[in-house]
């Protein structure tokens, strides 16, 4: 971000003590519990709106390295810093931090603090400025970025005090590849709650935080996916068109981005189609185009899209879900989403979700 008479803010010191919890490779809760700080403490402390003490610099310094002059110094030089840039900063964004006081009904002197969040350029950048939002081709309406950004922080709270109570492992990659086939075998349950602990226990174990959310009017977001504390990562996905393969497309498609990308920016996903994500008003983005190959190829061999594209009628897609193993719902959104037949055939194969 850039202002006139520009200068450059600190980062804040809880990016010091994530990057260095992350390199040594400390258990979030473990550090937790050494601090003494219960979760809405310690989730204050990460966003740089919790006191300090000489205790906390201490232990700073025991389980994390460097002196505690180190990190005294670190928190006083930064809020120095901080009050010219917040008061820099609001004066530039007054009316979209003004607008965000007024929805989440507080003042701008206590926003950061109901929020949690460590400084206004930061949650300018971050809920403002950063996300990628992608729309369909069909897009109808761009949502309030004030109601989007109360949305997104919610949930990443939400997240992060499951991170913070030890429930959530590191992110692999790796780990989650591994799990994509039994997670795709998965589809073929008709009932999503029948199959929801087991979906969250496996991406918990792997390193992302899944949570499920009704659709809010006038938000029109299908899923989102971000990093999260460096070492994790969050995943959405909101029951906006109700049924099974909607929901199944979307969450499959969010899971890829998180193997395939290093997902500095955060993405919103929106769409007035069903199965049409991840289209910009232009041109699909290369990570899109990526992580929809990605999906499509774990499964839908090109065998199996061949003999999807012969389909017409309701026996031929129970008889193709059989021989292959496939849910038939699935391979009903993949007809919609090649536009092979319209959106109002087959869907008795469907079942609603609700979240």
């Amino acid at each position: 971000m850039t202002t006139e008479n520009d200068f450059e803010v600190v980062s804040p010191p809880s990016e010091t003590i994530l990057r260095r919890v992350s390199n040594l490779r400390i258990d979030l809760k473990m550090f937790r519990d050494r601090l003494g700080l219960n979760i809405n403490q310690f989730g204050e402390l990460l966003h740089d709106q919790f006191e300090i003490n000489d205790k906390l610099i201490y232990h700073f310094s025991q389980i994390l390295g460097g002196s505690e002059l180190f990190w005294k110094n670190r928190y006083s030089n930064y809020f120095e810093e901080l009050y010219y840039s917040d008061k820099k900063i609001y004066e530039e964004y007054k009316t979209t931090l003004d607008e965000l006081c007024s929805s989440r009904k507080t003042d701008i002197n206590n926003l950061l603090h109901d929020f949690r969040y460590s400084s206004f350029e930061h949650l300018i950048l971050d809920y403002f400025e950063s996300p990628l939002i992608l729309y369909s081709r069909t897009q109808r309406f761009e949502p309030s970025p004030v109601i989007i950004a109360n949305w997104i922080r919610n949930c990443e709270k939400q997240a992060e005090d499951l991170i913070y109570d030890g429930g959530i492992k590191t992110f692999s990659a790796e780990q989650l590849n591994e799990y994509m086939i039994e997670l795709i075998a998965l589809t073929k349950v008709n009932r999503l709650n029948n199959v929801i602990e087991k979906i969250q226990k496996i991406c918990y174990d792997c390193g992302v935080v899944l949570l499920l959310k009704s659709s809010e009017s006038g938000n029109g977001i299908s899923g989102f996916t971000k990093r999260l504390l460096n070492d994790y990562r969050l995943v959405v996905i909101t029951d906006r068109y109700k049924n099974n393969a909607a929901f199944w497309f979307t969450f499959l498609h969010e899971l890829s981005h998180c193997i395939l990308h290093s997902l500095r920016l955060p993405l919103i996903h929106f769409s007035d189609d069903e199965f049409k994500l991840a289209s910009l008003k232009t041109d699909n983005i290369y990570e899109e185009e990526e992580a929809n190959n990605y999906v499509e190829s774990l499964i839908f061999p090109e065998e199996v899209k061949q003999r999807i594209r012969l389909c017409s009628s309701y026996n031929d897609i129970l008889k193709l879900a059989v021989n292959y193993d496939i849910s038939a719902s699935l391979i009903v959104a993949q007809i919609h989403r090649e536009k092979l037949a319209p959106y109002s055939w087959y869907r008795k194969v469907y079942r609603r979700v609700d979240f």
